[in-house]
């Protein structure tokens, strides 16, 4: 039965239910093809719900179709509560909702997500009445010449702060108000001025990296919930830290651990610490031991289900490769990463415990393929994004061999297939899978990334046929020839709702090609690009 059956009541009664982005997303096509809708959204909209706002995922004449209707109606800028704002797939979008919209008029804005938000974008261009913003995220924002990010001064009303970048975070004022800070990379000298710059501090989640420091100058008085992620940072360095909070009720320690520059990292050791912390009601773990000698899983996993563990219902599994003397220690189920490593190996593991959809968080998942495929294959219910990896290159894995795994795990599973719409492999053999006809159209998969190796002119038409009804993104390698023009028309031609693509080279191009890029994007009304020496971005549609 088509939606367009319903009545008008009806029809009116769905659009109290959505967000005025969503109606956008789902009617845009029928708000331009059918004159009924049009006039149900422009003139008979009962509420308009723009407390939430949120333009990743657009076409560029949605996004000014959306920006025109908010500008023509009176006071809806002030309803805006929550803003998200995207470079990453709609490139320059931030840069041009600022020349569109001012946050002056946004007075009731409290929370705003910038993701790849260029420096001065976060910076010059924001006003200072932003200091009435109380959730504040960027996500991989433009650093400076010193590789660094630098906040935004006198935003007194923060709460909340996230900062994920591979940047350092520098902070330079007081944020007296903010209670939740997270942020992705993090030098442990620079803790030691958090009790001045977040005294009110009651959450954190960050990622460290080594720093030798004297720790008892490090002090977060109020601290309750930490999330310490932390990569080659020396274990004694991190017990140190955990100790001077003493008020901390749920602690997450994830790291990457040398064992020969330590003494073993254990169930028993972790224990020691967690009883000297006399408020901890909630603790995971996810560790990378290393070169773990004279000590079998046995002797590891054993020290993570004694009657210490156990009576709190904390369930530790320890796994690791065949023969080898590397293990990953990790707490079930994962409330606390969505993102898992992991590799098509057979692994020796501890007992199966009794968790129900142990990976029932994991959202993102990275395959390592190897030549050795596991005999018991994990299911991972809710996976949405997909990333496959080879990194040994000197056996080509049978495309056979990739399909049964995935079929046992994720990817074809029934209920399970809907929920992949954003995919991460190599291009080889994603021309594999579809040649093969193993991998069959049509599929959910919004996103797609290729990796390592060209897109060939012979394979352009197979590619297209398979993707050309339902590819949102694109992102590849394309050689830079003289078919490269030709190709990027293609794509924007036949790919019936493609509205961004990101095209790499190995090289510059020529000023011949760029010069027909520029054309090319001209003739388009609806696009724009920023053109790279060896980077295409386009927003189109």
């Amino acid at each position: 039965m088509s939606l367009l059956a319903f009545p008008d009541e009806i029809l009116l009664d769905i659009f109290d239910y959505l967000y005025f982005y969503e109606i956008i997303y789902s009617f845009y096509e029928l708000i331009h093809h059918n004159n009924r809708i049009h006039e149900l959204i422009n003139t008979r909209l009962r509420s308009i719900n723009l407390s939430k706002l949120d333009l990743r995922y657009m076409t560029k004449s949605q996004f000014m179709f959306t920006c025109r209707y908010i500008k023509s109606k009176e006071n809806f800028l002030e309803k805006i509560h929550d803003l998200t704002l995207s470079n990453q797939y709609t490139f320059g979008e931030i840069r041009l909702f600022l020349s569109q919209i001012s946050f002056d008029q946004m007075i009731n804005l409290k929370k705003l997500y910038l993701i790849q938000s260029a420096l001065d974008e976060y910076h010059i261009l924001f006003p200072t009445k932003l200091s009435h913003l109380t959730h504040l995220t960027l996500e991989n924002p433009e650093c400076n010449d010193n590789n660094r990010i630098i906040l935004i001064d006198e935003m007194n009303e923060l709460i909340e702060l996230n900062i994920h970048s591979k940047s350092i975070v520098q902070f330079r004022s007081e944020y007296c108000r903010l209670e939740k800070l997270t942020v992705s990379h993090l030098s442990l000298i620079d803790l030691i001025g958090f009790s001045t710059f977040f005294p009110n501090l009651h959450y954190l989640d960050i990622t460290l990296i080594s720093t030798e420091i004297d720790l008892n100058q490090i002090h977060i008085p109020l601290l309750t919930v930490l999330k310490l992620r932390s990569y080659n940072v020396e274990h004694h360095l991190c017990e140190k830290f955990l100790l001077n909070l003493l008020q901390l009720r749920e602690l997450y320690y994830s790291n990457n651990i040398q064992c020969t520059k330590t003494f073993i990292v254990d169930g028993y050791r972790c224990q020691l610490l967690i009883e000297r912390l006399p408020l901890l009601e909630q603790f995971e773990i996810n560790l990378y031991l290393c070169n773990t000698y004279s000590i079998d899983i046995c002797e590891i996993a054993a020290s993570f289900q004694s009657s210490f563990y156990l009576s709190k219902n904390w369930n530790i599994v320890c796994e690791s490769r065949q023969n080898s003397n590397d293990f990953h220690v990790y707490s079930v189920p994962m409330p606390s990463f969505k993102v898992l490593n992991i590799t098509t190996d057979s692994l020796v593991s501890s007992a199966v415990l009794p968790v129900d959809d142990p990976y029932a968080n994991v959202d993102y998942l990275k395959l390592n393929m190897t030549s050795n495929w596991p005999l018991v294959t994990r299911f991972f219910p809710n996976v949405d994004t997909l990333e496959l990896v080879q990194l040994n290159h000197s056996k080509m894995i049978p495309t056979f061999s990739i399909l049964s795994y995935l079929n046992k795990s994720i990817f074809f599973i029934k209920n399970s297939a809907q929920h992949i719409d954003n995919l991460d492999i190599s291009c080889h053999y994603l021309l594999r899978l579809i040649k093969t006809n193993i991998l069959q159209s049509p599929l959910s998969i919004r996103i797609l990334t290729l990796r390592d190796d060209y897109l060939s002119l012979n394979d352009r038409t197979i590619f297209i046929d398979f993707f050309s009804l339902n590819l949102n993104c694109l992102s590849l390698y394309l050689p830079n020839n003289n078919s490269l023009s030709e190709t990027i028309q293609l794509f924007l031609d036949q790919f019936h709702f493609l509205y961004s693509l990101n095209v790499f080279t190995h090289d510059p191009i020529s000023m011949l090609i760029h010069v027909q890029l520029c054309q090319m994007i001209q003739q388009r009304l609806q696009a724009s690009a920023e053109l790279r020496p060896t980077n295409i971005r386009i927003w189109q549609k």
